[in-house]
């Protein structure tokens, strides 16, 4: 058992593997709340390190073991997380620029704002490459532009942060996706359902996806037109369109 650390666990688990040892990569959050169910606060390394092991022992039974990424996926994920990383620098610098005042200092942002694209278009190049050398990532990649409104940017990020696609059941595959929603029900009062959680990258590249869909001639954008016509608000069938996108794209994977 041991805890994500920004893949600083990489050697221990990979030593574990070739000694045939079972290991469990925790996940941070699942921990954390595991140990504030029981009323502590306290953090230190040992400390840590005890909820660890009662973790671990608790869940043994059902915690999936470790198993090594594929090499090509590694890369590709790496790649299109760090592509992530600095589209979000572009953005940031983009967004300082129009702060009141940064005329002060405008030629300095401008120059930020043109050191991020040059890697930004190495780092296309890189992942398209890798998609047209793996055959997996490129059938993958062909089920998932069928989709209406799913383009290249979201073709390499479903691939990267949600390897899964295809194995999972419709709820599964929303949920996932941050698109699925909750109930806050309790006793007889039921509340507004939103959708939370799920993989972070994923929801902000799918509404895109969703608007492009819905301003094109595809059965998505009548659906979509179906539901304004309902009186839905234009948020709710928006959600409704990124649910059905990743469903579609979750059933075209499942038929590889």
């Amino acid at each position: 058992m041991c805890e994500a650390t920004g893949g600083h666990e990489d050697t221990l688990l990979g030593a574990l593997l070739e000694l045939a040892i079972p290991a469990h990569r925790a996940d941070p959050a699942k921990i954390k709340a595991y140990i504030e169910s029981f009323g502590k606060r306290a953090k230190t390394d040992p400390i840590d390190a005890r909820w660890l092991s009662h973790y671990g022992r608790d869940g043994a039974a059902v915690l999936p073991r470790w198993q090594p990424a594929d090499p090509c996926q590694q890369q590709f994920a790496l790649f299109v997380a760090r592509r992530l990383d600095l589209v979000a620098m572009r953005v940031q610098e983009k967004n300082r620029m129009k702060a009141p005042r940064s005329r002060l200092i405008a030629d300095n942002i401008a120059a930020r704002l043109a050191e991020p694209d040059r890697p930004i278009e190495t780092l296309n190049a890189q992942i398209g490459t890798l998609i047209a050398e793996s055959h997996n990532l490129a059938l993958r990649a062909k089920a998932l532009r069928s989709v209406p409104g799913i383009g290249p940017v979201l073709v390499s990020l479903l691939l990267a942060v949600m390897p899964e696609l295809g194995s999972l059941n419709r709820r599964q595959a929303a949920s996932l996706a941050g698109c699925a929603p909750h109930p806050k029900d309790s006793g007889k009062a039921s509340w507004h359902r939103s959708t939370t959680g799920g993989r972070r990258q994923i929801r902000p590249a799918l509404f895109i996806a969703a608007l492009a869909a819905c301003r094109g001639d595809n059965h998505l954008a009548i659906a979509y037109n179906a539901l304004l016509n309902t009186a839905k608000p234009k948020r709710v069938a928006l959600t409704a369109i990124m649910r059905k996108i990743i469903t579609i794209a979750n059933a075209a994977s499942g038929t590889l």
